[in-house]
């Protein structure tokens, strides 16, 4: 849902919002909108992590970023959680995609 990942993109500044802060601005309440992205065959869990998916994708190319910038950039904890996540995104590990050719 489009309108969804504009909500996250605006309302990203101070982290990734929960489902709590986007149901108003696009003037729902949190079950209706679950419900409705549940009847388009997603969840606001699978929207937030594309749109981390996507984030991760573009900063993981500065190479003056390291891997722990970049997930502190994506607002996880721990640089393990996120190259777990980044290895269940794209098969691989963020260094190991970063040393892949053409990157």
């Amino acid at each position: 849902m489009g309108p969804v990942r504009e909500a996250i993109a605006s309302l990203h500044a101070n982290g990734y919002p929960t489902i709590g802060q986007v149901a108003p601005e696009l003037g729902f309440g949190v079950r209706n909108l679950q419900r409705r992205l549940a009847d388009s065959g997603t969840s606001y869990r699978q929207i937030v992590d594309e749109f981390r998916r996507k984030q991760a994708l573009d900063l993981i190319e500065n190479r003056r970023l390291s891997i722990a910038d970049v997930s502190a950039a994506l607002g996880y904890s721990d640089p393990a959680h996120f190259s777990r996540a980044f290895a269940r995104w794209t098969g691989v590990a963020p260094a190991a995609y970063r040393r892949q050719p053409g990157r």
